[in-house]
């Protein structure tokens, strides 16, 4: 844990800059200091179809999925520095969210298989 999920609008990001901007959500939650390197896991959906009250810009949300237990001053330092990090590499119009989502423990299951 956390679950790093980037939804962003399809057509804002092309293939080079979505993976440089999973490095950066990765190095950006590794910097926090509140999760083991091994449980960061991050991953991108882009949303080929929506609609915006700001028509000339394009959109990203972040979902940061966690266990319960942070604290609130942790949940802020995450989400501002994911924040930061992503703005930084932002070149167009967008409007950019971050939200951090505390998993039910008792209805998440998890295995590791290795073949």
């Amino acid at each position: 844990m956390p679950h790093i999920i980037i939804e962003y609008s399809q057509e804002s990001l092309s293939r080079k800059l979505v993976k440089f901007l999973l490095s950066e959500a990765f190095y950006a939650v590794k910097s926090t200091r509140i999760f083991d390197e091994q449980n960061i896991k991050v991953r991108a959906h882009p949303i080929e179809h929506y609609q915006l009250g700001e028509s000339d810009s394009g959109f990203m949300h972040i979902i940061c999925r966690i266990h319960t237990g942070k604290t609130q001053d942790e949940k802020q330092l995450l989400t501002q520095t994911l924040l930061k990090s992503v703005k930084g590499v932002m070149m167009s119009s967008m409007v950019i969210t971050v939200e951090v989502v505390e998993m039910d423990d008792s209805s998440y299951a998890k295995t590791v298989l290795k073949v």
